[in-house]
């Protein structure tokens, strides 16, 4: 067996599954349903890894770079936004991983050719392809339509994800009243609930805020409240927010993964205000993030 010629074409897919490791994470910070997708690709990886191992093939760090370099590459492709995330991202993103996902899926058929690799566990590994390229086009075919018809917009947006130290069941608590903004968010000065009653959807506060140097005032509205979601859309003459934020799980029990969402709508000339007002948002969302980790608890 040319063993030079084997190295070349493992080292070549391992640097496809850093990239697809990459990609995969990336996808679930938007889509925390599709975790499952980051835990299997990093999985592959080392399956792969030990594969190499077995015939005395050294990973190449440069090839693993190239891997890693082409992810990050990707991001730069025109979706048809400039400052935020575009509702195509969703389709591209998901084809790319369908892609990378049949591209390994080939190479455990090829290596069932080869003498010498655990029959046992390459049919495993092509099972587990196949199961990953279900999952991803499930969701590609249904996330399309939407991206299409998405309406367009011209704002900014800022994601983040973190795990807290608290329940889902007690962050969800804790969130959904928006006045406890003044506690968590570094922007908002006072949040005063509008309305009367139980927090539910329709329930609205008056936020005041500092952005940019200037105080700003909206009225933001619970329109989304299930168990694992969260959404409020502020509103004034220049600007319509809407902080989206999903709520699950963390890897530990106790904890509490966070997938926190703004997207920042502007109206008429504040539009031209748009790179600036992105950086800010960048800033905001780090403070913010930083903040929610104190309140909820910090995860040791």
């Amino acid at each position: 067996m040319n063993t030079e010629l084997l190295g070349i074409y493992l080292n070549d897919h391992l640097a496809g599954t850093i990239a697809g490791v990459e990609l995969a994470r990336r996808v679930s910070r938007t889509h925390p349903e599709l975790r499952v997708l980051a835990d299997d690709a990093e999985a592959d990886r080392h399956e792969l890894l030990d594969v190499m191992r077995a015939f005395g093939v050294e990973p190449r760090p440069h090839k693993a770079a190239i891997g890693w370099l082409t992810e990050k590459a990707g991001r730069l492709k025109l979706n048809g936004r400039l400052l935020g995330r575009s509702p195509l991202s969703d389709v591209l993103e998901l084809e790319t991983l369908r892609v990378g996902i049949e591209s390994k899926a080939a190479m455990w058929r090829t290596l069932q050719t080869v003498p010498g690799i655990d029959a046992e566990r390459l049919d495993r590994m092509l099972r587990r392809a196949e199961s990953q390229a279900a999952l991803v086009e499930q969701h590609r075919i249904r996330l399309a339509p939407q991206a299409f018809n998405a309406p367009h917009t011209s704002g900014v947006d800022v994601e983040r994800t973190f795990t807290v130290a608290s329940s889902p069941e007690g962050v969800v608590e804790y969130l959904r009243d928006f006045s406890r903004t003044e506690q968590w968010d570094p922007g908002t000065v006072t949040c005063t609930r509008i309305d009367d009653g139980p927090v539910e959807v329709g329930s609205r506060w008056h936020n005041v805020s500092t952005f940019l140097g200037r105080k700003t005032e909206l009225v933001y509205e619970l329109t989304r409240d299930d168990p694992q979601c969260l959404q409020f859309v502020g509103r004034n003459d220049t600007a319509t927010a809407t902080d989206d934020i999903s709520i699950t799980a963390g890897p530990a029990p106790g904890t509490t993964k966070i997938a926190y969402h703004a997207h920042l709508e502007f109206n008429g000339l504040a539009k031209l205000g748009a790179p600036v007002a992105k950086l800010a948002l960048e800033k905001l969302g780090n403070d913010t993030e930083r903040s929610l980790i104190r309140v909820l608890g910090s995860v040791r």
